[in-house]
C-alpha cells in the first residue's frame, strides 16, 4: 500500500480539530431540532412548573417554506457534446436516464434526500449530501456467454433477461446525514477529506468486515468481532474519506487521561478510493449571518437558517399562548369552592352527580379579564415573527387587498427571495452529484454495463467523457410556474430568446426532444406530406385503387382547404397556452389551500 495511506493518529487529530471548529454550529443544529420538534425550553429553570402550550409554527415555518416553494423530482439538462444527430440523441437520452437513476436512488431511501436537504438549509442553514455511493453490487446482472449455454436459443433468452434486468439496475444512492455528524473544512464545499459519525448495529458491522477481510480480501482489514457484542447492539463507527481512501473505524468509549490518542478509534478496514472524489457535498444557505471570512471561522456564525434568528420571538410567542391557553382552560373549567366537605364535591362533580345544599355553600373561582394591552402584545409578537420569517401570503394565505392571481405571484415572487440561496445551492448541490454519476458510469469498472431505472438506461457511450450537467428543481408554487411560462413565451415572442433557452426557461424537461417533436409536427402538416400520408393510408386500407388515386388526392386536398381555417395558429413555440391576461384572473375563495399557516393570528 502506498505511503500516502492515512494513519489512525492523523484522523484522529482531524475528528479532534474539525469537531472543536464545529463545536458551536453543532451545539446550534440541536437547538434548532429541538424547536422543529416543539421540544425546546420555554420557561427558564425558575418556572419550570408552569403549563406549556406547544403550537407548531416552528415546524410549520419550515415545511411550508420546503413544500410550498420546492419541488423534490429534479429536472436534468444535458448539452450536446457535437452537432450530429447522435450527439443530441445521446444527449437526450442521457438526461432520461440520468432522471431515471437519480429519482430511484432517492426513492430507495427511507426518506426523500432533496426534501431533507431542502429542510436543513431552511433550518440550519446548512446542508451535507452524502452522494453518489454505491450498494448492492454483488446484485448486478452479469454478461451471458454465449459458451455457457447449449443452444442458440437458450443464450438469447439468457441476453434478453440480462438486458431487461440491467435497465432496471441501479446500485446508486443518494443520502443526507444529519449535519452534526460530518466534519469537513467549512470553506471547502466540495472537500477534500470528511469524517462521518454515525451508528450500526455489531452485526451489520460484523457482516461487512467479513466481506472486506474475505471476499475481497483486503490486506487491511480486520474482522469485527461479536464476542463482547450483542448482535443488536449499536456501535458508533467513523468514515474517513479522501480521494485516494476510505477507511472504517470503530468509535471506542473515551479513553482515559493522558491515554495514547490512538485509542480513541480502531480501524477495521482500509481500502483505496477508486472514485477519485470524497462522495460529500456541504452548502451554506447564506438566509443570514456573517461571511464566513468575517466569523472567525466559527461555521455557527454563518450557518443560518430561518429559525437561528427568531428562536428568542418563537419561545416568547409560546409564553404567550401557553399564558392565553391557562387563562381559558380556567375559565372553561374553573376551580369550584365549597364550605362544606370538598371530597364530597369532588366526586359529585366528576360523577356529574347533584349536590344537597344552600347556593353560598358552593362557588366558582373568578377568572380575571385579559386586558386589551396583552391582546395588542400578543399582535404585535405575531408581526415580529412574520417579518424576520416571511410573509403568511407565501405560505397561502391571501393577502388584504389582493384580488387577482397576477398580484398573488408579485406578493409570491417577493417572499421567495428569502429562499434565493437555498434553492440555488440545493440545484448546485444536486448537479455536483449528477456529474459525479456520470463520472462513476464513464470510469467505474462496476458499472461498465451501465444502470438504469425505470426503464432508462444510461452507458458510458452516452457520457463521451464529459460530466457537466445541469440540474433543476422547478416551482412547487402552480401560480410561480404560470408566471414563469408565461414570460419566457412573451421574451420569444419578442425575439429575446431563441427555443432551446424558452423550453429551459418556461421549466421543460428533454428541451432538445420537445424541439426535434415540434419540427416533425410540423412536417407532418405541410399540405403535401399530409396528402401523401392519407393516401398511402387508404391505400393500405383497400379504400382506393390506383385508377382512383387522383381523385381521392383532389378530395383530400379539397377536404384540407376546408379544414385550414379551423386550425389555430401557432402564436408561440409553446403552440398557444396561457396568454397575459391569465395573470388578471381574479382569485376565487378556493384559490388557496385555506389551512396553511397564518402567522398573523
Amino acid at each position: 500500500m502506498a505511503d500516502d495511506r492515512p494513519d489512525v493518529e492523523s484522523i484522529i487529530r482531524f475528528h479532534s480539530k474539525m469537531g472543536e471548529l464545529w463545536a458551536n454550529a453543532h451545539e446550534e443544529f440541536r437547538d434548532n431540532d429541538a424547536y422543529y420538534s416543539r421540544k425546546f425550553q420555554v420557561w427558564s429553570n425558575t418556572y419550570q412548573g408552569r403549563p406549556v402550550f406547544y403550537d407548531s409554527t416552528p415546524t410549520h415555518l419550515v415545511d411550508h417554506a420546503v413544500a410550498t416553494l420546492m419541488s423534490f423530482s429534479p429536472r436534468i439538462h444535458r448539452e450536446p457534446i457535437g452537432d450530429t444527430e447522435q450527439h443530441k440523441q445521446d444527449a437526450t437520452l442521457l438526461e432520461h436516464g440520468l432522471k431515471a437513476v437519480m429519482d430511484d436512488a432517492a426513492l430507495q431511501e427511507p426518506t426523500l434526500p432533496w426534501k431533507v436537504v431542502a429542510q436543513y438549509l431552511v433550518a440550519h442553514g446548512y446542508a451535507v449530501i452524502e452522494a453518489p455511493i454505491l450498494v448492492g453490487l454483488g446484485d448486478r446482472p452479469e454478461t451471458p456467454v454465449e459458451e455457457d449455454y447449449d443452444d442458440e436459443e437458450s443464450y438469447n433468452a439468457a441476453k434478453a433477461v440480462y438486458t431487461a434486468n440491467r435497465k432496471s439496475f441501479n446500485p446508486i444512492r443518494i443520502r443526507v446525514p444529519h449535519p452534526a455528524t460530518v466534519l469537513m473544512n467549512p470553506r471547502e464545499k466540495i472537500p477534500t477529506i470528511a469524517l462521518k459519525m454515525s451508528k450500526m448495529t455489531a452485526q451489520e458491522l460484523h457482516d461487512q468486515s467479513v466481506i472486506k477481510k474475505r471476499r475481497q480480501r483486503r490486506k487491511y482489514a480486520e474482522i469485527f468481532e461479536l464476542d463482547n457484542h450483542d448482535p443488536w447492539d449499536e456501535v458508533e463507527v467513523w468514515d474517513y474519506w479522501t480521494p485516494q481512501w476510505h477507511v472504517k473505524l470503530l468509535a471506542n468509549p473515551a479513553p482515559a487521561y493522558g491515554a495514547p490518542v490512538s485509542r480513541a478509534a480502531t480501524p477495521i478496514w482500509m481500502e483505496k478510493n477508486t472514485w477519485g472524489f470524497v462522495p460529500f457535498v456541504q452548502a451554506f444557505a447564506s438566509m443570514g449571518g456573517m461571511d464566513l471570512a468575517d466569523s472567525g471561522g466559527d461555521p455557527k456564525n454563518f450557518a443560518q437558517g430561518i429559525l437561528t434568528p427568531n428562536k428568542e420571538t418563537i419561545r416568547k410567542r409560546t409564553q404567550e399562548i401557553s399564558a392565553f391557553h391557562q387563562i381559558l382552560l380556567r375559565f372553561a373549567f374553573a376551580p369550584m369552592g365549597t364550605s362544606r366537605d370538598p371530597v364530597t364535591l369532588a366526586q359529585a362533580i366528576s360523577n356529574e352527580g347533584i349536590l344537597e345544599g344552600d347556593m353560598q355553600d358552593f362557588w366558582v373561582m373568578n377568572t380575571p379579564d385579559v386586558p386589551g394591552w396583552a391582546l395588542q402584545l400578543r399582535s404585535q409578537t405575531d408581526s415580529t415573527l412574520e417579518m424576520g420569517t416571511y410573509s403568511s401570503a407565501l405560505a397561502g394565505v391571501r393577502q388584504s387587498g389582493v384580488t387577482t392571481v397576477g398580484q398573488q405571484a408579485i406578493l409570491n415572487t417577493a417572499g421567495m427571495r428569502i429562499f434565493s440561496g437555498v434553492a440555488l445551492q440545493r440545484e448546485h448541490m444536486a448537479s455536483i452529484v449528477g456529474s459525479r454519476i456520470l463520472q462513476m458510469v464513464d470510469t467505474a469498472s462496476e458499472l461498465a454495463d451501465g444502470i438504469g431505472a425505470n426503464g432508462k438506461t444510461l452507458r458510458k457511450s452516452q457520457v463521451h467523457n464529459v460530466y457537466g450537467v445541469q440540474v433543476a428543481f422547478p416551482h412547487g408554487e402552480p401560480v410561480m410556474e404560470m408566471q414563469q411560462r408565461q414570460m419566457a413565451m412573451s421574451e420569444y415572442g419578442s425575439g429575446l430568446i431563441d427555443p432551446m433557452t424558452y423550453y429551459e426557461t418556461a421549466g421543460y424537461e428533454n428541451g432538445t426532444e420537445i424541439k426535434q417533436r415540434l419540427i416533425e409536427e410540423a412536417v407532418r402538416n405541410l399540405p403535401a406530406v399530409r396528402e401523401r400520408i392519407e393516401t398511402l393510408v387508404a391505400q393500405q386500407m383497400g379504400l382506393v385503387d390506383e385508377e382512383n388515386q387522383e381523385a381521392a388526392a383532389q378530395q383530400i386536398a379539397q377536404r384540407q382547404q376546408a379544414m385550414a381555417p379551423q386550425v389555430p395558429g401557432v402564436t408561440g413555440p409553446g403552440g398557444g397556452g396561457a396568454g397575459p391576461a391569465d395573470m388578471n384572473t381574479p382569485l376565487t375563495p378556493d384559490t388557496f389551500t385555506p389551512d396553511r399557516i397564518d402567522l398573523a393570528r
